[in-house]
């Protein structure tokens, strides 16, 4: 009897508290990990919202206030294309800076890439220095011709369709040649007629409009169509192509874009109205500022239970599949039209 009243442990009573109480700790534990985790995944996914429409909003931003410049000419009618017919774009340099679709329907695309149902397509033009900051046009050596001459640090190259203008004229045409080394010496630009190798553009004329010297701008003409489509992980992104159907994914997470035109019909440079994207280009020509309206979406579940987004129209939508998404709004003027 000395010996069993001398030995100790655990009846299974005891054990048995003992369980519950750690059972309870550790789903306490296991709570507090788990709010953590969920406030993490809320922060990551704000933060990756926050990059991703605040990008889109500055890049498109600073696009639609570049679009339409053509140089310092005057007017369309004072532009003359020497392309041959089937340039594409490059036939309307000089004109049609903003264009857009409205509510693409399914079977839209772009360059074979399907656009999202609903979404709005943005279609921006305009013209940069081909000269890219690094040089500039020169006075011909020969005074009584026509050539077109830059500065040695000018990268202009064969086959570049370029537009060369002044506040006087303007001309559009395709380089057969550039003569000179790239940093030695100034370089002379020929634009022949006649195919051109490794270019399906020709000209049809050489003769310009007028001589061009150093108060003249080479500019490269460019155009852009902004959209929304489906990437390769599944979810929306911005995506953009370029004249030569060169497309590429520029920001992820951009789930939806609406795109209003603010219209200046009394030439006074303020908006009076606005509207959807129009076939008429004598509507979109009045166009002097641009409305955008984008919806950012995390691309994984960010713990959101339910989410109500209202749009500029009052239209409200209700999602619950546990993304994270904000609705960036941005009124952009076109400063190369109406008033500054």
């Amino acid at each position: 009897m000395q010996q069993i009243s001398q030995q100790r442990g655990l009846s299974l009573i005891e054990l048995m508290i003992g369980i519950l109480l750690s059972s309870v700790l550790l789903l306490g534990v296991l709570q507090i990990f788990q709010s953590n985790s969920d406030t993490m995944r809320m922060q990551t996914a704000f933060s990756r919202v926050q990059e991703s429409g605040r990008f889109a909003v500055d890049l498109l931003s600073r696009e639609i206030r570049s679009a339409d410049y053509w140089g310092c000419a005057p007017d369309l009618d004072s532009i003359e294309n020497h392309l041959s017919a089937g340039s594409g774009f490059f036939a309307s340099v000089g004109a049609d800076g903003v264009q857009g679709v409205n509510d693409a329907k399914s079977s839209e695309k772009v360059d074979s890439v399907d656009v999202v149902d609903g979404t709005d397509i943005l279609i921006l033009s305009g013209a940069v220095d081909a000269c890219g900051g690094a040089g500039r046009m020169v006075d011909p050596t020969d005074s009584s011709a026509y050539d077109l001459e830059v500065s040695s640090n000018c990268p202009v190259k064969k086959g570049q369709v370029v537009l060369v203008s002044n506040c006087k004229a303007g001309d559009v045409m395709v380089i057969s040649a550039v003569n000179g080394d790239l940093g030695s010496g100034n370089r002379t630009i020929e634009h022949d007629t006649g195919a051109i190798s490794g270019s399906t553009m020709t000209n049809t004329s050489s003769t310009l409009a007028q001589g061009y010297g150093a108060d003249s701008k080479i500019l490269l003409p460019y155009q852009r169509t902004y959209f929304i489509a489906e990437s390769a992980t599944g979810t929306n992104s911005l995506f953009v192509s370029d004249e030569d159907s060169n497309t590429q994914e520029l920001v992820p997470g951009i789930e939806d874009m609406q795109v209003s035109y603010g219209r200046d019909t009394t030439g006074n440079g303020v908006v009076n109205t606005w509207l959807d994207a129009s076939s008429d280009l004598g509507v979109m020509e009045d166009i002097t500022a641009i409305k955008l309206q984008l919806l950012v979406a995390s691309e994984g579940n960010a713990s959101v239970d339910s989410q109500k987004i209202t749009t500029l129209d009052g239209t409200e939508t209700t999602y619950t599949d546990g993304r994270l998404r904000k609705l960036y709004v941005a009124t952009v003027k076109v400063r190369n039209r109406g008033e500054l």
